[in-house]
């Protein structure tokens, strides 16, 4: 990291004061999800604009990246207009119950906030970025109802208990679960994260697991590093 900016294979993320700076959530869903024959893909709360820049570099689609803070907006602006991708990404301030799209997404992306303590940062715009404040489980679920594809693929990426309660929703509202990824942060951690891909047509359940340190810090696995190679300049 130097000058408050996080340099990648193909693009580079500078980060504005109050808005969430790269996270391993981020890389880890941008990197798994399949862009396969997706025309147009859905990045929700982009931040900084990484899911949306690392959805574009593998794929053809065009993106269209929302998020409720304006600073967010302004910050994913720069990052995205300073990429190849640009003539394929747009930028919309909006929370995602005021977003009315014209078309449907083939591919609807999130990582969203999770923390629900009531205390939370002094700063909104940190609170909203990081707290269960301004988007729920069931306003991601509401939406896709709505604006996800027939034969498209919404992935969430969710600490363990909130990702369950989020599997059963979806499942409630007649979505299929495809796919489950099990996260762990080391070989002796227990599962912290979930990424959850969900769709409106059922078919074999994919479950997997990746670790992402071997024992001691920065001492990546081979697997870790194989998903995310494509972006991280180390790998």
């Amino acid at each position: 990291m130097k000058n408050n900016s996080f340099e990648f294979k193909q693009f580079r993320i500078k980060h504005y004061q109050g808005v969430m700076k790269v996270g391993t959530d981020a890389v880890l869903i941008g990197a798994y999800v399949e862009t396969l024959n997706a025309k147009n893909i859905l990045d929700v709360g982009t931040g900084t604009g990484l899911i949306a820049l690392m959805l574009a570099q593998k794929s053809k689609a065009n993106i269209v990246a929302i998020d409720i803070l304006n600073q967010a907006c302004e910050n994913a602006t720069e990052n995205i207009s300073n990429s190849k991708w640009k003539q394929r990404i747009q930028i919309i301030q909006s929370a995602l119950q005021e977003y009315k799209p014209e078309y449907k997404f083939d591919l609807i992306v999130a990582n969203p906030p999770f923390y629900t303590a009531d205390t939370h940062s002094p700063d909104i715009n940190r609170a909203i970025a990081r707290h269960i404040i301004k988007m729920k489980p069931e306003d991601i679920i509401t939406f896709c109802q709505n604006y996800l594809s027939e034969n498209g693929n919404c992935a969430v990426i969710y600490p363990v208990n909130i990702a369950d309660y989020f599997m059963k929703i979806a499942q409630q509202n007649g979505f299929y679960i495809n796919a489950i990824v099990n996260i762990k942060a080391n070989y002796k951690s227990k599962i912290i994260r979930k990424i959850i891909q969900f769709g409106k047509n059922k078919i074999v359940l994919k479950e997997s697991n990746i670790t992402i340190e071997k024992e001691t810090r920065h001492d990546y696995t081979s697997e870790y590093i194989e998903m995310t190679k494509d972006y991280y300049l180390n790998f």
